[in-house]
C-alpha cells in the first residue's frame, strides 16, 4: 500500500484543559486532560500525557501482552500539569521490553527529564520514574524535523504561553494534522498594540496550518471570557474559527475545553458555529473535540 492510501485515524483520548472534571456535565465531551494519539499503518504517536493517557494506555498494555513488546513515542508540547499528570498511570511503562520514548522542547534543556520525575516523587507518588520496568528514555527535540516511521513531523515553539509550548505538524498517508493546543492567537492576531512581532507571529502560524486535513486547535474560551484571561495563553473560539477558516483547513477540532464548560455549552455552540462554516467558501467542518473519538482522514 502506498504512503498516499495508507490509512490515517487521530483518536482523542482528553480534551479538557487545565484541570480534569470527571462529572454528569462533561460525559458527552469528557473529562481527562490532553492526550491524542495518531496512528498510519503500523506506525503511531501519542501528543501530550494528560489523564486522558490512562485509558489509552490501558489498551495498548492489552496489546503488548497478546502481541509483545512494542515502542511508545510520547511528544510533549509543554510540561503544565495538565499534559503530564497521566504519565505515572501508563501502563506500558511498567511492562519490561517496552521502549517508552518521551520528547519535548530543547528549551527545557535538562531540566525536562527533571520535571517528568520531579512528579513521580515519593512525596507525591509511591513508584518512582528510575522504578518504571520499561526502557524509558527522555529526548529533546534535536530539530524542527524528525520521522517515527511512517509519520513525519515537523515542530515549532510557541511564545505566547506562559512556559511556552510547541505545536506539531504530523505528516502521514497523504494527510497533514496540526496539534497547536495551548497558545493566545489572540494576542497575535488581535493585539491591542500591533507591532512587527505580533504580524509575524500571525503570519508563521497561519502557514503553519495552512491547507490542514485536520487541526487540533485551542479555543478554550468564549470571546466575552477572553476579555478577563488575557495573557493566560488561550485563544477565543471565534478567533480560532477565523484563522482557520482563512488558511483552508478542511477540519478543525476545538480543543482544551475549559473546566466550567459543560457539554449543553458545547452543543450550543456547534449548533452556532457549525452550519456557519459547512456553507462558508471554502467549506470547514468545525466540532469540538470528544474524548473517545476517531477521526479517520
Amino acid at each position: 500500500m502506498s504512503e498516499t492510501t495508507t490509512p490515517v485515524s487521530v483518536t482523542f483520548w482528553g480534551t479538557r484543559g487545565s484541570i480534569s472534571t470527571p462529572g454528569g456535565s462533561t460525559e458527552k465531551y469528557g473529562g481527562n486532560t490532553p492526550c491524542v494519539s495518531v496512528r498510519c499503518g503500523r506506525s503511531s504517536i501519542i501528543l501530550d500525557a494528560g489523564t486522558g493517557i490512562r485509558v489509552l494506555g490501558i489498551r495498548l498494555a492489552s496489546q503488548i501482552h497478546s502481541e509483545g513488546p512494542s515502542a511508545q513515542h510520547i511528544l510533549l508540547s509543554h510540561t503544565h500539569w495538565d499534559h503530564i499528570q497521566g504519565l505515572p498511570f501508563f501502563q506500558p511503562a511498567y511492562i519490561k521490553g517496552t521502549d517508552l520514548v518521551i520528547y519535548g522542547s530543547a528549551q527545557k534543556e535538562r531540566f525536562l527529564e527533571s520535571i517528568l520525575s520531579g512528579q513521580m516523587d515519593l512525596n507525591y507518588f509511591p513508584v518512582q520514574m528510575k522504578e518504571l520496568a520499561a526502557n524509558v528514555s527522555i529526548r529533546e527535540f534535536e530539530d524542527r524535523f524528525m520521522t517515527i516511521g511512517d509519520i513525519h513531523i515537523e515542530m515549532q515553539e510557541q511564545i505566547l504561553h506562559p512556559g511556552g509550548s510547541i505545536r506539531f505538524k504530523i505528516t502521514a498517508g497523504g494527510r497533514k494534522i496540526v496539534y497547536a493546543t495551548d497558545v493566545e492567537l489572540n494576542a497575535a492576531f488581535d493585539p491591542a498594540e500591533p507591532t512587527r512581532e505580533t504580524r509575524r507571529l500571525a503570519e508563521e502560524y497561519s502557514a503553519f496550518i495552512r491547507d490542514a486535513d485536520l487541526l487540533i486547535g485551542d479555543g478554550q474560551y468564549s470571546g466575552s471570557e477572553y476579555a478577563f484571561k488575557k495573557g493566560w495563553g488561550h485563544t477565543s473560539v471565534p478567533l480560532l474559527l477565523e484563522v482557520a477558516h482563512a488558511a483552508h483547513v478542511r477540519q478543525l477540532a476545538v480543543f482544551h475545553h475549559d473546566p466550567e464548560h459543560s457539554d449543553a455549552y458545547f452543543d450550543t455552540l456547534e449548533q452556532q458555529f457549525g452550519p456557519a462554516y459547512r456553507n462558508a467558501a471554502p467549506a470547514m467542518h468545525v466540532f469540538w473535540a470528544r474524548e473517545g473519538i476517531t477521526i479517520d482522514l
